[in-house]
């Protein structure tokens, strides 16, 4: 470089010492890291202890009209046990039907009726309705005029309704009877004669008991007018089929007041069929009469209409 514009006096310039140190040492090279470790695989899990497997389901019992069917399981695939069938019911209480009719026996009570004979009134008639669960005894007593009539049903009491055995009626003085063998299927008439008796027969009185127990067990069934049920029916002379239909609701005046009943009438059992008999049931009696009405060939109404009722 060029030198200065002044020249320095160099021998006073102070002498400067230096130190020499050491090189610094290169940084130590980096340490390698260590490879990872694999993971270590988590352990199974411990499988839950199992519950001890449980007893298998006794088997269905068959019902009375087979053995018991099969339900469909979900997605169509696969059959599950239909639901059991329930626990008889309690005595008086709805009773296991066939063909889903279910049959209710009204509780025991004796009905009381005023009678009429073409409107006028006659002594009172009773209908007496007894049973145990088991065992049934219906007594049907009125007077017409100055003649007493009864009528007496009796026999057992099964899921599906009245299994009559024997039937009396007295009219006048006169008596007559007609037993029924339900296992044979068999009615031996007054003169000792055999007629079939199916099964669901009934007698001339116990049909009507029979007809409650039904409109109490399926009440919906009898809503609309026109359902007509149809009975195999014996009294002391033969047996012969009898058909009753609802022909709808009516108000029914007792002379103590309106009662809303179900009316029933006998259909005509053959061409020249020219009596009449008629019944009203009211929910408010139990689904029991409150009124009944015989018309006879000539015109003559013999009719029952209810009082009163005391239980047994």
């Amino acid at each position: 470089m060029p030198g200065p514009l002044i020249p320095l006096d160099v021998s006073n310039t102070p002498t400067l010492e230096a130190v020499l140190l050491p090189p610094p040492k290169p940084p130590a090279p980096p340490r390698p890291r260590p490879a990872p470790q694999p993971r270590p695989k988590p352990a199974a899990p411990v499988p839950a202890p199992q519950p001890e497997p449980e007893p298998p389901a006794p088997p269905l019992a068959a019902s009375p009209q087979g053995p018991a069917e099969m339900a469909t399981g979900p997605g169509g695939t696969g059959a599950a046990p239909a639901p059991a069938a329930p626990a008889p019911a309690p005595s008086g209480g709805p009773q296991g039907g066939v063909d889903g009719v279910v049959y209710s026996a009204p509780p025991p009570a004796t009905f009381h009726y005023a009678s009429f004979v073409n409107g006028v009134q006659n002594p009172d008639g009773q209908i007496r309705w007894e049973h145990d669960g088991r065992r049934y005894r219906l007594a049907v007593e009125t007077r017409v005029l100055w003649f007493r009539f009864a009528f007496q049903s009796s026999g057992a009491l099964s899921e599906q309704g009245l299994l009559p055995e024997r039937y009396e009626e007295r009219r006048r003085n006169k008596a007559e009877s007609s037993r029924f063998d339900t296992a044979a299927g068999t009615a031996t008439l007054r003169n000792g004669a055999q007629s079939p008796f199916p099964p669901g027969a009934q007698d001339r009185f116990s049909v009507f008991l029979q007809l409650v127990g039904l409109v109490r067990g399926n009440p919906q069934r009898y809503v609309t007018p026109g359902v007509t049920e149809t009975f195999q029916v014996a009294d002391t002379r033969d047996v012969e089929p009898m058909q009753v239909q609802y022909v709808g609701e009516e108000d029914v005046d007792t002379g103590n007041g309106v009662v809303r009943a179900k009316h029933f009438v006998r259909m005509p059992r053959r061409a020249n069929d020219r009596r009449r008999v008629e019944l009203w049931l009211a929910q408010s009696l139990g689904w029991m009469p409150v009124r009944l009405r015989q018309t006879e060939p000539d015109g003559t109404q013999i009719e029952l209409v209810y009082r009163g009722n005391g239980a047994q």
